[in-house]
C-alpha cells in the first residue's frame, strides 16, 4: 500500500513536469516554424526577384517601362544611351543600375526620380533636368518618408536641388558629384537637402554651384564625412536646429561662406579644411547659438573670418590651426565659457576679435606667432602672458569702418602705445601660458 502511494506521490509529482515539457517543445515548434515560414519568404522573394534589361533598342527600351514591369527586389540594369523620361516615381522596393553613359534626362518636369519606397537603390546614373519652380523644391533625386535607400556614384547636373531627402532615415549618400545651376540664393536650390532625416550617411559627395552645399533641418545622428563643398553661392553647408551630429575630414572651399551649424547642439567638428572662404562678410565657420559641442583638429586657412562666434556656450576649440586668416577667431560679448586649448595661430591679421573687454572663456597653451615673449626656463611655455586682442583689432570690432586706417602711422602710433600702457587692451583675453613651439 506504502509502495502504490509513493508510485501515485510521484506519478502526481511528474506530470506537471510533463505538461511543462510538452509546452516548452510546443513553444519551441512554434517557433521554429515561424522561423522557417520567414526564411521560406525571403528565399521565395529572392528566387521570384529577376533582372529587367534596358536599352534603347530592347523591347523594354525605357525606364519608365522598367519600374511598371518590376515587383519588389527586381534590379534595372541600364545599357548605356540618353533616356528622356520625364518624372520617374518609384513605388517598390527595386535597384537600378547603370552602365557608363547612361543619362537620365527629367525634362523640366518635376523631380527627375521620386522614391517613394523603402530600399532604393540608384547607382551609376546621370541624372539632368529636374523642373523649375518657385513654389516647388524639385530636385534630381527626391525621396520621402522611407527608410534604408541607398544612392551611390550619381553625378547630377542641372537640377535645382541635387538629392532632398524629407523624413528619410538609415539612407547613404556616397560617391556622388551634384553640380548646380543656382544663380542666386532664391532660385537656387541645395546640393543635399535633409529635413526632418535621421540616421543617413553623407560620404564622399562632390557639391558644386549650389545655394547651399550640404543643409540640414531638424535632422539628427548623422555620419558627414569626406564630402568636398565648393563654389556654392551661401553656405559650403549648412545646419538648422539639427543636434548629435559629426561631421569630419570635409573641405569647404571658395564658398561665399564655409559653414553654418546654427541652434543646435552636441556637434562634433573634427579634421575639416575650410580653405578661402573670402569675401566682405565670409567666414570659415559661423556658431550661432550652439552648446557643447567640439572643434578638433580642423584647418582655416584663407578665410576672411575663420570663425565667427555669436552667442556659443561650452564648446571645445582644441588643435585646430587657424592659417593666413584676416580674423582667427571673433568672438562677441555673448559668448561664454567656451575653452581654445592647444591651437595654432599662424599668419593671421588678426588672431582674436571681440566686442566686450570681459569674458568667461579661456585660452590655453595655443601657439601665437605674435608672441613676443620669453622662455627662460626651457620649458617650451613662454614665461609671460600672452595678450590676444590688441588695441585696434578690439576697436575694428566695435566700428569696422575703422578697417581703412589699418597699417596708418596713426594705428602704429597706437600700437607703440599699447606696448608701453599694455592696460588699453582687454586683460582677461590672455594665454596665460602659450606655447613657444608650433604644435605640429
Amino acid at each position: 500500500m506504502k509502495t502504490l502511494l509513493n508510485s501515485n506521490n510521484q506519478f502526481k509529482y511528474k506530470i506537471p513536469r510533463i505538461l511543462k515539457r510538452s509546452q516548452n517543445l510546443f513553444i519551441l515548434s512554434s517557433k521554429s516554424l515561424i522561423l522557417f515560414f520567414i526564411l521560406l519568404f525571403f528565399n521565395l522573394t529572392e528566387l521570384n526577384s529577376k533582372t529587367i534589361s534596358v536599352c534603347t533598342n530592347c523591347p523594354v527600351n525605357s525606364v519608365k517601362k522598367a519600374i511598371s514591369l518590376s515587383q519588389n527586389g527586381d534590379t534595372i540594369k541600364i545599357q548605356s544611351g540618353i533616356y528622356k523620361e520625364g518624372f520617374l516615381p518609384i513605388t517598390k522596393s527595386i535597384s537600378i543600375v547603370g552602365e557608363t553613359g547612361v543619362v537620365i534626362d527629367g525634362l523640366k518636369q518635376n523631380h527627375v526620380f521620386g522614391v517613394y519606397a523603402n530600399g532604393v537603390h540608384l547607382q551609376n546614373l546621370k541624372i539632368i533636368g529636374s523642373g523649375i519652380s518657385d513654389l516647388s523644391e524639385f530636385a534630381g533625386v527626391y525621396s520621402e518618408k522611407i527608410k534604408d535607400c541607398f544612392f551611390e556614384n550619381l553625378v547630377l547636373e542641372d537640377n535645382v536641388y541635387g538629392f532632398y531627402l524629407a523624413e528619410t532615415n538609415g539612407c547613404t549618400l556616397k560617391d556622388n558629384i551634384s553640380i548646380g545651376n543656382a544663380e542666386n540664393e532664391v532660385l537656387g536650390g541645395n546640393g543635399i537637402h535633409l529635413w526632418s532625416s535621421n540616421h543617413n550617411k553623407i560620404i564622399g559627395n562632390q557639391l558644386q554651384k549650389h545655394r547651399d552645399g550640404i543643409y540640414l533641418e531638424f535632422s539628427e545622428n548623422l555620419k558627414i564625412e569626406g564630402n568636398q563643398s565648393e563654389e556654392n553661392i551661401r553656405y559650403g553647408m549648412h545646419f538648422m536646429f539639427s543636434g548629435h551630429n559629426q561631421f569630419s575630414k570635409n573641405i569647404f572651399k571658395n564658398n561665399s561662406a564655409g559653414v553654418a551649424v546654427m541652434y543646435s547642439k552636441n556637434i562634433t567638428m573634427e579634421e575639416n579644411q575650410f580653405i578661402e572662404n573670402w569675401g566682405e562678410s565670409s567666414n570659415g565657420i559661423l556658431l550661432k547659438d550652439i552648446a557643447d559641442s567640439k572643434l578638433l583638429k580642423n584647418r582655416f586657412e584663407g578665410n576672411t573670418i575663420a570663425v565667427f562666434a555669436d552667442g556659443i556656450t561650452n564648446i571645445e576649440f582644441l588643435k585646430n590651426d587657424f592659417i593666413n586668416n584676416g580674423w582667427g577667431i571673433k568672438i562677441l560679448g555673448n559668448t561664454d565659457h567656451n575653452q581654445i586649448k592647444d591651437n595654432n595661430f599662424i599668419k593671421n591679421v588678426f588672431d582674436v576679435s571681440t566686442n566686450t573687454k570681459s569674458t568667461t572663456n579661456e585660452f590655453i597653451n595655443n601657439y601665437w606667432d605674435h608672441y613676443e615673449g620669453y622662455d627662460l626656463d626651457k620649458d617650451h611655455i613662454g614665461d609671460v602672458p600672452h595678450k590676444t586682442i590688441h588695441f585696434f583689432g578690439y576697436w575694428i570690432a566695435v566700428y569696422p569702418f575703422l578697417m581703412v586706417l589699418y597699417e596708418s602711422p596713426v594705428v602704429l602710433f597706437l600700437q607703440g602705445i599699447e606696448k608701453a600702457f599694455p592696460i588699453v587692451t582687454p586683460i582677461e583675453f590672455e594665454d596665460q601660458h602659450p606655447r613657444m613651439k608650433e604644435r605640429i
